[in-house]
C-alpha cells in the first residue's frame, strides 16, 4: 500500500469514526460565535432606568457602603461598565453576590438571565456534550479525543490535497470551484477539497487551541517551555498606618484619566485602609486580553504609581490569555469571531461532504461485490 493510499484510509475511518461529535462541536461553536455580544445586548435590555434626567448615580463610596453589607468571606469586588444605566456588580471572587441599580443601590435581578442560561447550556454542550451546563469529565474527554482526531484529519487533509502532478492546472483545479458538476459525488469531492485546503490554517488554530479546554497537559507543558516570571511586578498594597485614603471616586477617576476609553472596571475591597488600590481596565470588548491594563493609585495622593499593560505580564500568561480568545477569535475582535465562527459552520460542511463520499463510496464496494457474485455463479 502506497503512503498516499495509507494517509487515505486513515483519513475515511477516522474521520467516520469521529464525525458525529465533530459536527455537534461546529455547529454548537458557530452559535456561540456571537455570544460575548448576544448576552450583552440581553443584559442592555435589563438595564436599570433613571428615574430622571437629573438624577445622579451613587458615588463608588455608596456602592462599598452597600457591598459590605452583604455576607461574605472573601474579599469583595465591584464591576462596572462605562454604560448609560449599566448595573453595579458585587463579586466575591468569581462569584456574583448582587446586582444592583446604579441609581438606589436595589438589589435586581441577573440582567439578561433566559440568554446567559442558553447560552451557557449550548457552552456546556460545545464543551462537555451535557444539556443542563453542568461539567461532565466522560463528555470532556469524548470532545478531546475527537479534537485530537480533527487535527489529525486537518493534517491529513493537507497531504492528499496536493495534487499527483504539480502544475499550474492541477492546483488551479484544486483551489476553485467549478461552473457546474457531472455529478452529486464530483460536486461534493470539489468542496471538500476546495473548502478543507482555504479552511485548513483556522480550523489547526482553533483544535490545537481546544486541546486547553480538554486535557491539562499541553497547559503543563506550556508552563515548562516559557517563563512565567512577570516583566514588571504588580506593586503590592500595605497597610495605611498614618493618614486618611482619599474617595473612591477620587481615586478611580485619578486611574482613568489616561484611559477615557476604557469599557469595563473592577477593582477588589480591602478589609481595613490600604496605602495603594489597583484598578482592572478593559478598553476592549472583553475577550480581547492585549487591551487589559492593571492601573495602581496611592490612596493618599491619588497619584498613578503604575500602570501594568498586556505586555508587562509573564510569557506564560499572555499565551494562555491568547489561546483562551484565539479559539474563539475574540483576540482579533469582530472580525477574528466572524472568521472562526465562519470556520466552525463551514466545518459541518465539510463533515458532510465527508461522510457522503465515504458512503457513495460504500454504496458502489456493495455494488461491485455483489456484481462479481453474480458473475462467479
Amino acid at each position: 500500500m502506497s503512503i498516499r493510499k495509507a494517509f487515505f484510509w486513515l483519513h475515511l475511518i477516522i474521520g467516520c469514526i469521529a464525525a458525529l461529535f465533530i459536527f455537534l462541536m461546529s455547529a454548537t461553536g458557530a452559535l456561540l460565535t456571537y455570544e460575548r455580544q448576544i448576552i450583552h445586548s440581553a443584559e442592555q435590555q435589563d438595564y436599570p432606568q433613571a428615574p430622571s434626567a437629573n438624577t445622579q448615580k451613587l458615588t463608588l463610596e455608596q456602592i462599598k457602603a452597600i457591598a459590605n453589607t452583604l455576607e461574605h468571606k472573601k474579599p469583595l469586588s465591584i464591576a462596572i461598565r462605562n454604560e448609560q444605566n449599566a448595573f453595579i456588580q458585587i463579586k466575591e471572587g468569581r462569584k456574583t453576590l448582587a446586582y444592583l441599580n446604579p441609581y438606589n443601590g436595589e438589589h435586581i435581578n441577573e440582567p439578561g438571565l433566559a440568554t446567559k442560561t442558553f447560552m451557557r447550556k449550548l457552552r456546556a454542550f460545545h464543551r462537555w456534550l451535557t444539556l443542563d451546563g453542568k461539567f461532565s469529565e466522560t463528555g470532556r474527554w469524548v470532545n478531546g479525543i475527537a479534537n485530537i482526531i480533527f487535527f489529525i484529519l486537518v493534517l491529513s487533509g493537507l497531504y492528499l490535497w496536493l495534487p499527483k502532478r504539480f502544475n499550474k492546472r492541477a492546483f488551479k483545479q484544486k483551489l476553485t470551484f467549478a461552473k457546474s458538476y457531472p455529478n452529486t459525488n464530483a460536486r461534493d469531492y470539489q468542496w471538500h477539497n476546495v473548502y478543507g485546503i482555504y479552511l485548513a490554517p483556522v480550523l489547526a488554530v482553533l483544535i490545537a487551541t481546544a486541546f486547553f479546554f480538554s486535557f491539562k497537559w499541553p497547559g503543563n507543558t506550556l508552563k515548562e517551555m516559557v517563563s512565567n516570571d512577570a516583566k514588571v511586578e504588580q506593586l503590592k498594597a500595605s497597610p495605611l498606618n498614618n493618614g486618611t485614603p482619599q474617595s473612591l471616586n477620587v481615586l478611580f477617576e485619578n486611574a482613568i484619566n489616561h484611559t477615557p476609553e476604557w469599557q469595563r472596571a473592577q477593582f477588589t475591597l480591602a478589609n481595613k485602609p490600604m496605602d495603594k488600590i489597583a484598578f482592572s481596565l478593559d478598553t476592549g470588548t472583553g475577550g480581547e486580553p492585549q487591551k487589559r491594563l492593571t492601573v495602581t493609585v496611592d490612596t493618599q495622593t491619588g497619584a498613578v504609581l503604575q500602570t501594568l499593560t498586556f505586555d508587562d505580564l509573564s510569557n506564560y500568561r499572555k499565551a494562555r490569555s491568547y489561546i483562551r480568545f484565539l479559539h474563539t477569535g475574540e483576540a482579533y475582535g469582530i472580525i477574528g469571531q466572524t472568521i472562526a465562527g465562519l470556520a466552525s459552520l463551514l466545518a459541518c460542511l465539510l463533515v458532510y461532504t465527508g461522510i457522503m463520499l465515504s458512503w457513495r463510496r460504500w454504496q458502489n464496494y456493495r455494488l461491485r461485490k455483489a456484481k462479481l457474485a453474480l458473475e462467479a455463479a
